[in-house]
């Protein structure tokens, strides 16, 4: 739950960031189409500004990753609530108490991510649209689930970055 918590946090606020220079470079340049030929030319780090969306950081790893979280916590709160209707004793114990695996919050977190996975695939389609370089971004990127070579490379150290991507 904690992880999840902070995995979103974290990419609400690498999102929040983000925004707020692409907005502060549209104010001071016009259009964002000018704003990104000016981009261009002072420096390739900035690649997520000039292709209009973030690419950085937690979403070079997942291209949703506060939606992958926020499910991830009310797939916990569903783990809560089975770990609630255990017997006190359990797991060390032989009685015959069991555990409810299948009780009234699976129906919350199976509703909650389905609703996730709808809006997932609507934001998908508006920046696929809006975007021309996203289409690049979802061949290299996956949408909630990491790949395991990036997760590997992390924990490994050889998560190095590379012009503000993940390799």
């Amino acid at each position: 739950f904690l992880f999840a918590l902070c995995i979103e946090s974290m990419a609400d606020n690498q999102q929040l960031r983000f925004q707020n220079k692409k907005h502060a470079i549209n104010s001071v340049s016009g259009t964002f189409a000018s704003a990104t030929k000016s981009i261009m030319a002072k420096s390739a780090e900035n690649k997520d500004l000039v292709d209009g969306f973030c690419q950085s950081g937690l979403f070079a790893i997942v291209r949703k990753p506060n939606y992958a979280a926020e499910q991830l916590i009310w797939i916990s709160y569903y783990f809560f609530s089975v770990a609630a209707s255990a017997p006190a004793t359990w797991p060390h114990s032989q009685s015959q108490g069991t555990v409810l695996w299948v009780n009234w919050s699976m129906g919350g977190f199976i509703l909650l991510c389905l609703l996730f996975q709808g809006s997932g695939w609507l934001t998908e389609q508006i920046s696929t649209s809006k975007y021309p370089a996203y289409r690049n971004y979802q061949r290299r990127v996956p949408l909630y689930m990491p790949k395991i070579t990036t997760l590997w490379n992390l924990l490994v150290g050889n998560g190095h970055e590379k012009g503000g991507k993940v390799q």
